[in-house]
């Protein structure tokens, strides 16, 4: 059918409901009419995420009840009914709705399920599966996205997200569905009373932050260091505020400003354009505070919490924020040598393809395994799950460039309640050396090499916008640059034809990974990397360059910059 006889086929369906005037008025917007209704959201390893409304490509109760359904036909083929479904939402709009949704659906289908009634961030959604060994999980979140989206996700037996082969079979089931306005769900209180639902009480909750509290290297240098440590906290009107308040007040910390305006939940998120501690703007109430407080550190959350941010003085007493490779570099060279002397060899960290290189000569210098994978946390959940498997490797930490990080496998998403506890104490400690964060990382690059990274993303909305996204890397891959801002391209790594090309000798040879649409150029001196974003509709880029002096990496970013910037910009004219 055309978008506007799937449009037709809503309407008529929806006829003297609630939803009726929403789809009266989309004809006026006929560009808001196609998008939402010219192809299906789709269902990926990360499940769905969208703009909020009616239509087939949108977040609403009907898309939200047909992915559960075949979410219900998933796991009465292929799992355990019995062992049930935890439910987990955050702030965001309709967040709660969907949730109760997601467990009527379930609970019509005899899944038991274990659900969360307030706000919980997704990493304590990835323990609790692993805690209570329930066949999967759903989160009710779009992460760090603008306001007017939401999304579901999905999460395998092993807390980590929905593994390929249950997401392209959920995928299937979808499509088998043929009127999802006609889709089966059981009242809530019915389903209580039937012992097919439960709500999740606080003692899960208490359980989580145990766990977390345990993973403290140097529990008492916090305590004793605590009252030097003046942290301003923001949780993005998110679901950090309670966790990550609760583990630091647990290990000692005083000094701890939450900034008012950002404090409680809104899913409006009326304080920031989008509720994301990548970008800079969402810390300017936190940095208004912290000059306020004469704070030395300051954590950012977004609204499921996986994710941390983090702003530090700098020698000339200004906040700098830190990039999420200095975050995690910063708290893998922290962990690594506290740890150093209880290694036994069969230690290993995992780090994205697109995450700094620095985090190799970090490993190399420890001498711990690193382990490479694909964007997307589940590919490090992927290492810790083969590791207990065979009895091969101890997980130490993993982390991804875009600020998530995770040290206990206990969790198996990245958890920026974990990550506020790990900065807090590197804090602490360095403290009680005399040094401060900005010093030890200045001290890395000094020690490591300077590595200088930039990310760019370039959004392009609606169809017309997902097709040049797509077709930038296609006209990438048919001719290879030889060049890229002055750098010769030494080899080619094509994730999706699997293989890497020599391009002085022209030889190939497999890469070793599983299929993903992403180019990695190695360069005389960086890298540039370009891929479609699995979750946003953009086009991501990854430059890095390095040198043991500072000015010269710096240079060659610039450079590089300006070159990929005009790349970018003519693939996707």
């Amino acid at each position: 059918m055309t978008y506007q006889e799937t449009y037709r086929v809503w309407k008529d369906a929806l006829k003297g409901t609630e939803y009726e005037a929403e789809l009266e008025a989309l004809p006026k917007d006929e560009d808001a009419l196609q998008d939402s209704f010219y192809k299906e959201m789709e269902f990926g390893t990360a499940g769905m995420r969208g703009i909020i409304g009616m239509g087939t490509n949108r977040m609403n109760v009907f898309t939200v009840k047909r992915a559960t359904q075949a979410l219900a036909n998933n796991i009465l083929a292929h799992g355990d009914p019995a062992a049930g479904v935890a439910v987990a939402y955050d702030t965001r709009k309709y967040s709660d709705l969907f949730a109760r949704e997601t467990a009527g659906v379930l609970c019509a289908n005899g899944i038991n399920v274990f659900m969360y009634d307030t706000p919980h961030s997704v990493p304590q959604l990835s323990f609790t599966i692993l805690e209570l060994k329930t066949t999967a999980g759903v989160v009710i979140t779009a992460s760090h996205n603008p306001p007017e989206y939401n999304g579901y996700k999905v999460y395998g037996e092993d807390g980590g997200q929905c593994p390929v082969a249950d997401s392209d079979r959920i995928t299937e089931y979808i499509s088998q569905i043929d009127d999802m306005f006609r889709i089966r769900s059981m009242p809530l209180d019915e389903a209580e009373r039937k012992g097919l639902l439960a709500y999740i009480g606080k003692d899960l909750d208490e359980i989580y932050f145990g766990k977390v509290e345990a993973l403290c290297i140097h529990p008492e240098t916090m305590k004793q260091q605590a009252d030097k440590l003046n942290i301003v906290y923001t949780p993005l009107h998110g679901t950090g505020n309670v966790p990550v308040r609760r583990v630091l007040k647990d290990l000692g910390i005083k000094r701890l400003h939450v900034v008012p305006g950002q404090e409680h939940p809104d899913p409006a998120f009326p304080t920031v354009k989008a509720p994301n501690p990548e970008e800079r703007q969402s810390f300017d109430l936190a940095m208004a505070l912290a000059n306020q407080k004469d704070a030395n550190l300051i954590l950012a959350t977004d609204p499921d919490s996986d994710r941390l941010g983090v702003a530090i003085r700098n020698a000339d007493h200004e906040f700098v924020i830190l990039t999420g490779n200095q975050i995690g570099c910063l708290l893998m060279d922290y962990i690594l040598s506290q740890k150093r002397q209880s290694f036994t060899g069969d230690e290993f960290v995992v780090k994205s393809i697109v995450t700094s290189d620095m985090v190799d000569v970090i490993a190399k210098h420890y001498g711990v395994e690193l382990r490479s994978v694909f964007t997307g946390f589940k590919f490090i959940a992927e290492q810790i799950k083969l590791a207990e498997r065979t009895g091969k490797g101890r997980f130490i930490f993993g982390f991804e460039e875009s600020y998530g990080y995770l040290q206990g496998a206990f969790v198996r998403d990245k958890d920026a309640v974990q990550a506020a506890m790990m900065i807090a104490e590197a804090a602490c400690w360095y403290n009680s050396l005399g040094r401060t964060l900005y010093e030890v990382l200045i001290d890395m690059y000094e020690k490591y090499g300077w590595f200088e990274e930039l990310v760019i993303s370039k959004t392009l909305y609606g169809r017309e916008g997902i097709e040049k996204i797509q077709g930038a890397v296609s006209t990438l891959r048919k001719k290879y640059p030889e060049t890229i801002g002055g750098f010769h391209v030494l080899a080619v790594r094509d994730y999706l034809r699997q293989e890497r090309i020599d391009m002085q000798t022209g030889k190939t040879e497999p890469l070793g990974m599983e299929q993903s649409n992403v180019l990695y150029f190695e360069l005389d001196g960086g890298r540039f990397i370009i891929r479609p974003s699995g979750t946003e509709p953009k086009l991501k880029s990854y430059l890095s360059t390095s040198s043991m002096n500072k000015q010269e990496a710096e240079y060659q970013l610039n450079k590089l910059k300006e070159s990929a910037v005009n790349l970018i910009d003519k693939l996707t004219e």
